[in-house]
């Protein structure tokens, strides 16, 4: 795991300099009283991006990493595969972009019909969505050249600053609504000029694509795989994703906003998971495709353990200071509705990294099939559930919804893997570090305040740190973070 130790820590250091970023943003801006219409609304507009992406692109985020070892040829500028993605991502977002046009009244009604805030802006889910498609696209293709420390700044640490420097224009009134969602476009097409400066500076920025090497197999083999990933990339993201577009649709931007505040803190648990799968994603294709499972079962072991150990690293310091975060906020009283959506939120997170990389490990294998369905079902559940449970516990429905839909589908994608690959993630080292974890939140739940919100925060954050880091240490639960401490103890 050597390139991938070095990648991801790397990029843990860029993503925590980001959550650093984002936790203050967080508690000073996006709460503030003046901005949490509109941060809610951007996060709605967003999410349309987000979940619609895998209808948007033609599932090319899941063909680039998939497809990749067949066209990998540095020689023949790799047969033309990235002009072929983004090709892909024009007709799909085009197909779309008609197809909503003609459908603009009906959808108008259907998600904006109590919301006058979201019927005047939503029109700018068309270029935002464009724009998003193809930045992402190029992120996750740059990927498949094991550096993903730059894209990850390009394309995700950039979005923490610029979207509170927008906020704050609204905030101190310098900007208006309108401006700032403009910018936030002109945001996108600088990113998508920065990612293509970088792959031209790996020299893979290519634009001839050589139709002859897409023979009548391989495009049957792309088409299969990606109407696979359209389905199921979709149903994925409408079961895990949908959370701030039921709270905007349901109740309102301002409800979204407070509910994207909890969302933005439970993020800082994605961070090990977003630098573990960027850097393992290509290894996982490779040793499906090399079919060597001693590689690939420790890989996956590795992933978990590390993933769990580091999701309720931050969980404990999340949790032990939950109410002294929301406390610090300017408009405490109403971001503090979303505490218990936090709890929710952080758990499904939890749930998700424990199970490692079951998910990469079936949409990547020739077993991609099987997950169609249990995703189908999952999407119209939690579409379902959110219908259900908001209307009586409000936002923190939408939380308990989005828990029992990521439970749901990484059970049946752990069953699967084992059924298929006589693999599973868990060993008596995962029930050990649940352990440690509770036993230290618990020792220090009832400390006593100090009367300072934030040096709350500080001591209680660093006491979990010492004592759960000490027994994570102690009791050797994973062999990666064991050596890497023994080697910087060294130096």
């Amino acid at each position: 795991m050597g390139i991938i130790q070095r990648q991801g820590i790397k990029h843990s250091i860029v993503n925590f300099s980001g959550l650093a970023i984002g936790m203050l943003s967080t508690l000073f801006i996006y709460s503030q009283k003046e901005v949490v219409e509109a941060y809610g609304l951007m996060q709605y507009l967003l999410s349309i991006a987000i979940i619609g992406f895998p209808l948007f692109a033609l599932s090319g985020n899941t063909v680039a990493v998939r497809f990749f070892p067949v066209f990998q040829d540095k020689t023949q500028a790799q047969h033309g595969f990235l002009p072929f993605l983004l090709l892909l991502c024009l007709l799909g977002w085009g197909t779309s972009a008609l197809v909503a046009f003609f459908c603009w009244d009906w959808i108008k009604v259907l998600v904006a019909w109590d919301t006058s805030v979201l019927q005047e802006y939503l029109w700018m889910a068309f270029p935002l969505t464009f724009l998003f498609t193809v930045a992402l696209l190029l992120y996750q293709y740059s990927l498949n050249f094991k550096r993903i420390v730059i894209p990850s700044i390009l394309f995700d640490f950039s979005l923490k600053v610029a979207l509170p420097a927008l906020l704050i224009g609204i905030w101190q009134h310098w900007i208006d609504l309108k401006t700032a969602l403009n910018l936030l476009l002109l945001y996108y097409v600088a990113v998508i000029l920065g990612q293509v400066q970088y792959l031209r500076y790996l020299k893979e920025w290519h634009w001839r694509i050589n139709w002859a090497y897409f023979t009548p197999a391989l495009r049957r083999d792309i088409g299969k795989y990606a109407g696979f990933g359209i389905l199921s990339g979709f149903a994925l993201l409408l079961a895990t994703k949908a959370d701030n577009l039921m709270v905007g649709s349901l109740i309102g931007m301002k409800s979204t906003g407070v509910y994207a505040i909890a969302l933005n803190i439970a993020a800082a648990m994605e961070i090990p998971t977003k630098s573990l799968y960027s850097a393992s994603v290509s290894f996982v294709s490779r040793y499906l495709s090399d079919e060597n499972w001693a590689e690939l079962r420790s890989l996956y072991q590795k992933v978990s353990i590390n993933l769990l150990t580091a999701g309720l690293f931050i969980f404990g310091c999340i949790w032990l200071s939950a109410g002294d975060l929301y406390l610090v906020m300017p408009n405490s009283q109403e971001a503090g509705q979303g505490r218990y959506v936090l709890f929710f939120l952080s758990m499904a997170k939890l749930v998700d990294m424990g199970a490692g990389l079951n998910n990469q490990l079936v949409y990547y294998s020739k077993f991609y099939r099987y997950s169609i369905f249990s995703l189908g079902v999952l999407a119209v559940a939690n579409v379902v559930l959110n219908i259900w449970l908001v209307p009586v516990f409000g936002i923190t429905g939408t939380a308990v919804a989005t828990l029992l839909s990521i439970c749901c589908y990484n059970f049946f994608n752990l069953y699967l893997v084992w059924k298929k690959f006589n693999m599973q993630p868990f060993s008596s080292k995962t029930l050990l570090v649940c352990l440690l974890a509770a036993g230290s939140i618990a020792v220090l739940w009832h400390l006593p305040s100090t009367g300072f919100h934030l040096f709350n925060i500080v001591l209680r954050c660093s006491l979990f740190a010492l004592l759960f880091g000490f027994l994570v240490l102690r009791f050797g639960v994973s062999d990666d973070i064991s050596k890497i401490w023994r080697e910087r103890s060294v130096r």
